[in-house]
């Protein structure tokens, strides 16, 4: 209705098609394009699309009235009527303006760093420590000696990891992005970050089990890396991922030349500028100093092993998402539910070492 009173020729168009029935109905008695009931005379679609065809043949304006074709002074005419205010004007001239980010979206890393898989319902979550050869004892016969080994199981607790977004209806109706898939993507980066912030505090609190922790007095440079990759190799492992801030990456990479680095680093770091491993270790950089996605402390570096040798991440309820709408106290709201059920255990202490500045806080999160 709106787009013929735009060009005035509802009421028009109206009569139009009421007299082009009516002559259709009487202009070939032999094969008519309606029948008496009104109803299109066709036998199959082949046959529909013809009368169509003969419909609109039937009076060249009817073909303009649907917007098939359009004379140039009558598209001038419409434009000039849609624009004729400066209200019409701005509605014309807005677009779709994206999205203006204020940080990079936050990338989970704790899953790369435990030895993850998935747990079906009803299976116990368990972990098998490797076993130490703890005796040498004669055996029963008396002629052999026999090595007596030991070994252990971990059974770690799951635990949930909600996130429950709302967004008033108003909200979704005035902005130009798309709300509901921003709010959904930065709850699944809470999660993410939730995730991690529990994995820190079991390397945190694991690394000062069985390894001595690194106190870094300056800045941080290759003879503090070195340090603190001791630690984990003294025991017969391999340091595979430094886990750090962004401010400590900035002291390493600020304070050695390309020519200290080993020749595939040095490489990278000349082509690129950045390098992403140290010396055959992955370097994990974390940056960001709110408490939306802080995970790595300023202050902290973290060494760890393969995730074989150092812990797991057990599955059981994968990230889901369920619809929560809220309509209540007169403000309505789309809402939606993130749940998953995992667990986290950190088996073998020897396989992570930290090392930490003399000023560092220790956020709460990461000791409680």
């Amino acid at each position: 209705m709106a787009w013929f009173d735009t060009v005035n020729e509802y009421s028009d168009y109206k009569s139009r098609i009421a007299r082009l029935k009516t002559a259709s109905l009487t202009e070939d008695s032999k094969n008519p394009m309606f029948n008496d009931k009104g109803e299109v005379n066709a036998y199959d679609k082949k046959d529909l699309f013809h009368q169509m065809d003969r419909f609109l043949d039937a009076q060249p304006r009817t073909r303009e009235v649907f917007g098939q074709t359009y004379t140039p002074d009558e598209q001038q005419r419409i434009i000039e009527q849609a624009l004729a205010s400066p209200q019409n004007w701005m509605k014309f001239g807005q677009e779709m303006v994206p999205l203006i980010l204020r940080e990079l979206d936050y990338e989970g890393f704790i899953r790369n760093v435990f030895f993850k898989h998935n747990v079906s319902y009803g299976k116990i979550i368990k972990y098998e420590k490797d076993i130490n050869v703890t005796a040498l004892v004669i055996s029963d016969d008396g002629q052999a000696i026999e090595s007596r080994v030991k070994g252990s199981r971990v059974f770690p607790p799951e635990f949930q990891v909600v996130s429950m977004p709302v967004i008033p209806l108003k909200e979704i109706a005035i902005r130009d992005y798309d709300v509901i898939d921003r709010a959904l993507d930065k709850a699944t980066f809470q999660i993410m970050l939730k995730e991690d912030r529990n994995g820190l505090r079991l390397l945190y609190q694991g690394a000062q089990i069985e390894n001595t922790p690194i106190v870094i007095s300056g800045q941080v440079n290759k003879g503090v890396i070195e340090s603190l990759v001791k630690e984990v190799e003294k025991w017969g492992l391999v340091v595979d991922k430094l886990i750090m801030n962004r401010q400590e990456f900035g002291e390493l990479r600020a304070g050695m030349s390309s020519m200290e680095y080993d020749p595939l680093t040095a490489r990278e770091a000349w082509l690129s500028g950045i390098f992403t491993n140290f010396w055959g270790m992955k370097v994990m950089v974390v940056a960001g100093e709110s408490e939306t996605r802080l995970s790595v402390p300023r202050g902290m570096i973290f060494a760890v092993t393969a995730p074989r040798f150092l812990g797991g991440m057990g599955i059981r309820q994968d990230l889901q998402s369920y619809p929560a709408d809220q309509y209540v106290l007169g403000e309505p709201a789309r809402g939606f539910l993130f749940w998953e059920l995992i667990a986290q255990a950190l088996v073998n202490p020897r396989a992570v070492a930290v090392g930490m500045k003399e000023n560092t806080v220790i956020p709460a999160w990461m000791t409680e």
